[in-house]
């Protein structure tokens, strides 16, 4: 399982940095070709938007993974401990099952772009590829947030926030 969890930690991280890299070269490209040639590779401005896309979307999973999600604990901290752990869990129950529905979402609106066969108007490749980022992307914070389920419950009481804080 520990296999398998850095496994998708490394292809997160890859990911995003290749993709990041790619749409800073082409943008940059395009840049250069505009100006100074009058010129237009024509398909940069949609593949960037889709790759900024995977970055933000996976980005989110490794932020999940990461807790450098957004959390407001000033009232949660009022409450006994076990309260408090009670929160987070509800939290992330709540989250897990955003993102789960949110998947289930991508994966129906892919197989109707499948059905009707609608390209890219730039670069004239099925929608379905780059819109897939949507089911995979949530399908993978669901993962992560189901992970964070697990620890949260092995975690003491005593501890749920702390170490919360400590990422």
């Amino acid at each position: 399982m520990k296999f398998l969890n850095i496994l998708l930690n490394k292809t997160e991280e890859i990911l995003v940095a290749i993709a990041l890299a790619v749409s800073t070269i082409m943008a940059f490209i395009e840049v250069i070709l505009r100006k100074f040639f009058g010129s237009s590779l024509g398909y940069t401005h949609e593949t960037v938007v889709f790759l900024l896309i995977l970055v933000g979307l996976i980005g989110a999973s490794i932020g999940v993974r990461e807790k450098v999600h957004l959390g407001v604990d000033i009232l949660v901290k009022q409450f006994s401990y076990p309260v408090q752990k009670a929160v987070v869990l509800c939290t992330l129950t709540i989250c897990t099952l955003f993102c789960l529905y949110v998947t289930f979402l991508g994966v129906q609106h892919v197989q109707v772009l499948v059905d009707f066969g609608l390209l890219s108007p730039e670069m004239r490749i099925p929608m379905w590829i780059p819109k897939g980022i949507v089911p995979v992307a949530f399908g993978l914070m669901t993962i992560r947030f189901i992970q964070e389920i697990f620890i949260a419950m092995k975690t003491p009481a005593e501890e749920i926030l702390k170490q919360e804080e400590i990422h």
